[in-house]
């Protein structure tokens, strides 16, 4: 994560797509039924796949006739087959919400999106242990980007913080950063029943037990303005 995310627009929406994490070695090879085997996904977080696409209405237009700020209605949930390989194999059917929020007087809207992929089972894993959905809330001001996993947080806690740390080793050793007081360290911090890695001022990712679902665990990458 570079620290602070790129303000959400809806140019950016329409290019950008996300790099697809790395597919399992064998994707695609015949198997003796003749079927090709499924298609899986390893994710290692920050790599979440654009769930959102710009819907290219042409802007509104205020008293003046002229372009306002778009709404919700500049957006729409992207369909399965407009996702990269290989997440339209894996991806069964992505919703969106999108809602209003208040901004301060003279400035520009503002929305809240929240889009949910449901994945196919046994498609996506993450330090081994499957992932059911996909969730990005994007705004302005925050965004919150999970990876929710279909097993309770004992199960899973112990092999999601040993490859978070490890990850932030390398990416240390790769950056050549030195490890100065008040930097972030590689070492998550631990309460009940969650886990926090600070990655800088602003955002941070979390490990946590879904709090409407107990048989679920959540993959948190989250920032505030």
């Amino acid at each position: 994560m570079d620290g602070r995310p790129h303000a959400l627009s809806f140019a950016v929406i329409a290019l950008i797509l996300s790099v697809p994490s790395i597919a399992r070695a064998g994707d695609g090879v015949p198997v003796g039924t003749g079927e090709r085997a499924p298609v899986t996904i390893e994710v290692r977080g920050d790599d979440f796949p654009m769930l959102v696409q710009d819907t290219g209405l042409a802007p509104p237009l205020d008293d003046n006739g002229l372009p306002r700020a778009p709404g919700c209605e500049a957006v729409r949930a992207r369909r399965v087959d407009e996702l990269p390989y290989p997440w339209r194999e894996a991806v069964d059917r992505i919703h969106l919400d999108c809602q209003p929020m208040d901004a301060p007087e003279g400035e520009t809207a503002l929305m809240a999106l929240t889009a949910t992929a449901f994945l196919k089972p046994g498609r996506v894993w993450l330090a081994g242990h499957a992932v059911s959905e996909i969730r990005r809330m994007d705004s302005e001001l925050w965004g919150d980007h999970q990876y929710v996993l279909a097993e309770p947080y004992a199960a899973v806690a112990t092999d999601l913080r040993a490859q978070l740390e490890s990850d932030c080793r390398k990416r240390h050793l790769r950056e050549e950063r030195e490890v100065r007081e008040g930097a972030p360290e590689c070492r998550m911090e631990e309460s009940e029943d969650a886990l926090y890695l600070r990655m800088d001022e602003i955002s941070g990712i979390w490990i946590h037990a879904d709090p409407d679902d107990a048989a679920r665990t959540i993959y948190a990458e989250g920032w505030a303005d």
